[in-house]
């Protein structure tokens, strides 16, 4: 099984889905959602102010880009508030997104670690959970999910190493039932 992990821009990062998480309470909406909202006009932001989206806890809202990013799909999901955000939501929101990629069969996408730097939780252990829970969902829901999905963890240069000890977490954990194999995909080159 490989797991990626990437601090490309999120402009250049190409997987054929970007899944990100965000908020029913951030107007308008922030992290790498926001920038997929300016990237896409403000129309993450038009479909709140409409009502047509809300960030509930495990909404999920399917979009085409249209070619203003390299995805062509972007799937927003939703976390509830904000301040609720926890280990076990990030575990269940894994096993959501998870389930969400086998049933649009899409096996080439990307996850953010939503709220980092927002929240006070650790992110080693913010993408523990998130990755224990996609993984634990896909491997008991598909028995060729090992070959078949190939996630990349999308995270900012400055919260690298603390994603990347969350991988090495999860991989030391199923190392008596799966072998993991995790490729880095660094950006060496920050924006001045």
């Amino acid at each position: 099984m490989q797991i990626k992990i990437s601090t490309e821009p999120l402009d250049i990062l190409s997987p054929e889905c970007l899944m990100l998480g965000f908020f029913s309470d951030e107007r308008p909406p922030r992290g790498p959602c926001g920038l997929a909202d300016w990237r896409l006009n403000g129309l993450v932001s038009r479909l709140l102010a409409a009502g047509w989206i809300h960030g509930a806890l495990h909404e999920n809202v399917m979009i085409e880009t249209g070619g203003r990013m390299p995805p062509p799909w972007l799937i927003l999901h939703g976390l509830g508030p904000l301040h609720e955000l926890s280990y076990d939501r990030l575990h269940r929101a894994g096993a959501h997104l998870a389930r969400t990629a086998m049933g649009i069969r899409c096996g080439d996408l990307a996850l953010d670690i939503p709220a980092v730097p927002r929240t006070d939780l650790d992110i080693t252990r913010m993408t523990e959970a998130l990755v224990r829970g996609f993984f634990d969902t896909a491997l008991s829901g598909a028995p060729d999910a090992e070959k078949s999905l190939c996630p990349c963890i999308w995270t900012e240069e400055s919260f690298f190493q603390k994603a990347l000890l969350g991988l090495h977490r999860y991989k030391l954990s199923v190392r008596d039932r799966i072998p993991v194999d995790i490729l880095i995909k660094r950006n060496h080159h920050p924006m001045i």
